[in-house]
């Protein structure tokens, strides 16, 4: 069976972005490439846990570190468990 390119490039992304969280969905400007080599991905993610700035990728034998960075991340309490402030 062959697949289009765009599938493997949206499953490795997924790949990537579960190492975070739930992956949902790829932004048009990924799908695009305007970003050049910045992928982003809407993820759900357990703000309870603690959210890592980088994923280990291991590929055909070896790692590399492929950095995160989170947009318009909400306040976590860590006291009451609840979004929207901190303690």
């Amino acid at each position: 069976m062959h697949l289009p390119l765009d599938y493997w490039r949206k499953k490795t992304l997924f790949e990537v972005a579960s190492g975070v969280g739930t992956p949902l969905v790829i932004d048009d400007a990924t799908k695009t490439r305007l970003f050049g080599m910045y992928a982003r991905v809407l993820v759900v993610v357990d703000m309870s846990r603690k959210l890592f700035d980088s994923v280990l990728v291991e590929r055909e034998g070896y790692t590399f570190p492929v950095q995160i960075q989170y947009e318009r991340q909400p306040y976590y309490c860590s006291h009451c468990k609840f979004l929207g402030h901190t303690i």
